[in-house]
């Protein structure tokens, strides 16, 4: 409970202090049973979770990713329990990416960095299916216009 309070703390002051130099914290460690299926994916043992300020700003600043403030809370649980781990085709700062999914109220994604001579995966990206970003605008175009911009004229050869 403590990490996720310094998780969300450390989101809160990324977004807030865009321009401040790289940081980064360690976010969990990664259950053994975990670590067994990251080592089948990509042949790397590691055992902590970091992310970094330029990963959060990245994740939660892009409306296309989808994501609620608290999203990214979620990253450690779902690297520690989800069986839906790939292994990407592209890299990552010449780093092997691991991709996790899981449905947490609709399906969340989570792209890492394996860090190999560090022990670490680094969440660098996320994002929620497109699905909960179109009731969000439906949303807030209803209440950006009023309910008479979206009534039709009736078609004088509309049958009823």
């Amino acid at each position: 409970m403590a990490e996720k309070t310094i998780l969300m703390d450390f989101i809160e002051e990324s977004l807030k202090n865009r321009n401040v130099p790289h940081k980064w914290i360690r976010i969990g460690t990664i259950s053994n049973d975990a670590q067994k299926r990251i080592e089948q994916k990509c042949g790397a043992k590691v055992s902590e979770i970091h992310i970094d300020n330029s990963s959060v700003i990245h994740a939660m600043t892009q409306a296309h990713h989808n994501l609620e403030p608290d999203d990214l809370l979620h990253a450690v649980d779902v690297i520690n329990t989800t069986h839906d781990i790939s292994l990407s085709k592209k890299q990552h700062k010449s780093g092997d990416v691991l991709i996790f999914k899981q449905d947490i109220n609709g399906e969340i994604t989570f792209l890492t960095e394996v860090h190999v001579k560090n022990d670490y995966l680094l969440v660098f990206d996320a994002w929620r299916e497109k699905k909960a970003r179109r009731d969000l605008d439906a949303a807030k175009l209803k209440s950006a216009r009023p309910p008479e911009a979206y009534v039709r004229n009736e078609s004088p050869s509309a049958v009823t």
